[in-house]
């Protein structure tokens, strides 16, 4: 259970996003026959996170339900908090800040009451999440702080992908307090560290941030084939056709 999870995430991180479906799917049958519930909890989570990257965010809050009431039967909190900070981030990323608010203030609550081994990677998504959820309510001096706390955690614990949302995030919001030369920097910093990892998803945010701020054709086109990249590993056609109609598929699609 927890070699195919991890393999499932490294998958992922490298977009082969219908090879990571499928050994999620493998995980969680695993799970099931031999009764592993609270791993089958945990792969369920990772996979749920998998349809957050495809910008399928239907079909991640049915996986995270699924984790989320798996987690509670088996008594193991972990799944809970890891599937509820995504539900954060797709709130943020839907532009529907409201629910967020005691989903929030819960999932700080469980994070910190469990602990463990989990805690730093939990402090450090909280604070991501945290600031895309200020920027959806263009709260935009929390959401600059927060953006700040979450590429300071990130840069310390060497996790490029949160520093390159982080600094996307603070662009945005700098973008939208009208400080756009700072924004401009931020935004091409977030895209030169995804460039650096292999995570398209990532990459795919970050170059659509820079465009909107200092766009160029070679970014244009190089936003288009990330794209395109994305579309051609996912597992079948009802997930392109979502992945095609997300507002970011669209914003680089439509982009002259």
């Amino acid at each position: 259970m927890y070699s195919l999870s991890h393999f499932g995430l490294n998958l992922t991180g490298a977009g082969r996003y219908g090879e990571a479906s499928a050994i999620f799917q493998e995980a969680r049958t695993f799970g099931r026959k031999y009764g592993a519930h609270s791993m089958l909890a945990r792969a369920t989570a990772m996979a749920a996170g998998l349809h957050l990257n495809m910008f399928d965010y239907e079909g991640a809050e049915a996986l995270r339900a699924a984790a989320r009431e798996l987690a509670r039967s088996a008594a193991f909190a972990p799944p809970l908090v890891s599937s509820n900070i995504d539900a954060l981030l797709a709130f943020a990323r839907c532009h529907n800040p409201g629910p967020a608010e005691q989903l929030l203030q819960q999932t700080v609550a469980d994070a910190t009451a469990t602990g463990g081994w989990h805690q730093w990677l939990w402090q450090l998504r909280l604070a991501q999440a945290r600031a895309e959820l200020a920027l959806a309510r263009n709260a935009l001096d929390d959401a600059v702080a927060m953006a700040t706390e979450a590429i300071e955690m990130s840069r310390a614990r060497r996790r490029p992908k949160y520093e390159a949302l982080g600094f996307m995030t603070r662009a945005r919001s700098l973008h939208a307090a009208k400080r756009t030369q700072a924004a401009i920097a931020d935004a091409r910093q977030a895209a030169e560290i995804a460039t650096a990892i292999a995570d398209p998803s990532v990459q795919l945010l970050t170059l659509d941030t820079l465009l909107d701020l200092d766009g160029t054709d070679e970014l244009m086109l190089q936003a288009r084939a990330v794209s395109e990249r994305m579309q051609n590993s996912l597992p079948d056609d009802a997930l392109r056709a979502l992945f095609c109609a997300s507002e970011v598929a669209q914003r680089v699609r439509g982009r002259r």
